[in-house]
């Protein structure tokens, strides 16, 4: 087994606590689209891009509007709530991780956000120059659950998939580190809804419990 020597952040529902917003702008463009999705439909957008979730949306009650324009007003809504008001915030325990894990490891970002806006909450939060490389739903072919992304972050790190250890709230971001070949931290944030973490390596339902003793241990 190869010894960690990388740990790859999610950003939604891991830095920060970004999945209630998500979840409520996304509900209102539902409404002005004249749909009611449920709440299983929801949930199992939890991790994906929301390019992939729009054109889900759009392919099953065959919209006639184009997922690009969707994701764009989506992505509008989010960064005005983002920069104009204090309602997403850092999660809870994520700056004491990255002060416990950036001089141990090689910290990198991976999400299924567009890099248009991972780069806006890197800014907010004063987290560019914790993350300087990451990558964005918006620079691969395919959505979590495939590997695809976490794949191409460990190729331009230049670092072996077996040393690295991925922390993620939801199922399909578990579910790609582990096809990834890399290792599994389920983080259990109700915030993002029930989701299935049981193929993660360890589960832990707060970032406290993320040390470099537990990683060690993986």
């Amino acid at each position: 087994m190869n010894k960690i020597s990388t740990v790859i952040f999610d950003m939604d529902g891991v830095l920060v606590n970004s999945e209630p917003v998500h979840q409520r702008l996304e509900k209102e463009m539902y409404e002005e689209l004249g749909l009611n999705l449920t709440y299983e439909e929801q949930q199992s957008f939890v991790g994906m891009s929301a390019m992939d979730s729009w054109m889900f949306v759009v392919t099953k009650y065959k919209l006639l509007h184009k997922p690009e324009e969707l994701l764009v007003k989506g992505r509008e809504k989010y960064l005005k709530v983002l920069l104009d008001t204090d309602e997403v915030k850092l999660m809870e325990g994520a700056w004491d991780l990255i002060d416990r894990l950036e001089n141990f490891y090689h910290l990198l970002l991976a999400s299924s956000a567009t890099s248009v806006t991972i780069n806006e909450v890197l800014g907010k939060f004063n987290l560019r120059d914790k993350f300087p490389l990451y990558i964005g739903g918006d620079m691969v072919n395919a959505s979590k659950p495939n590997p695809e992304i976490f794949l191409k972050i460990a190729e331009q790190a230049a670092v072996d998939p077996g040393e690295c250890v991925v922390i993620e709230d939801a199922r399909h971001g578990v579910s790609a580190a582990k096809s990834a070949g890399m290792m599994a931290i389920g983080f259990q944030n109700h915030h993002s809804g029930t989701q299935n973490l049981e193929n993660a390596d360890i589960v832990v339902d707060g970032l406290e419990e993320i040390t470099v003793e537990l990683i060690q241990q993986l």
